[in-house]
């Protein structure tokens, strides 16, 4: 007589919430990071020259880019939020590591800021050990 076979639960049906939860970690959070560090930079820009204080406070306050910053802000937290509860925060964390690549592209190409080769080859390896991170989670064949 065989022992009988043990029962496996199959995979829980992905829900909808689940796969906007993987769309907002590859797509969404590190273009709203990249968006966030470009709004930073243009409100302190606009700020330059202004003594911090209640001067600096009552201007930052009316400035378009900083009002952008905060909304970013709010709409990254949101996001951030709904990835984690669908998505181990192991999985989740090193993707956002992807929005510095970004920032130094953007530095680059939008404010024309010099690349140094660190710099490129920091980028090269943060996008390595990404790729390497998320192969982790794959099961070995």
């Amino acid at each position: 007589m065989t022992p009988p076979e043990p029962v496996v639960d199959p995979a829980p049906p992905t829900t909808f919430r689940a796969r906007w939860a993987k769309r907002l970690l590859f797509l969404a959070l590190p273009l709203l990071g990249l968006a966030y560090q470009v709004t930073a930079k243009e409100t302190a820009q606009v700020m330059s020259g202004v003594p911090f204080g209640r001067l600096w406070l009552s201007k930052v306050l009316t400035v378009p880019w900083a009002e952008a910053l905060i909304a970013l802000e709010i709409i990254s937290f949101c996001a951030w939020m709904v990835v984690l509860s669908e998505i181990k925060l192991s999985e989740a964390f090193p993707l956002s590591a992807l929005s510095y690549v970004l920032v130094v592209a953007a530095s680059w190409t939008v404010f024309h800021e010099p690349a140094s080769l660190l710099q490129i080859l920091g980028g090269v390896a943060i996008l390595a050990g990404v790729w390497l991170m998320g192969r982790s989670g794959e099961p070995a064949q």
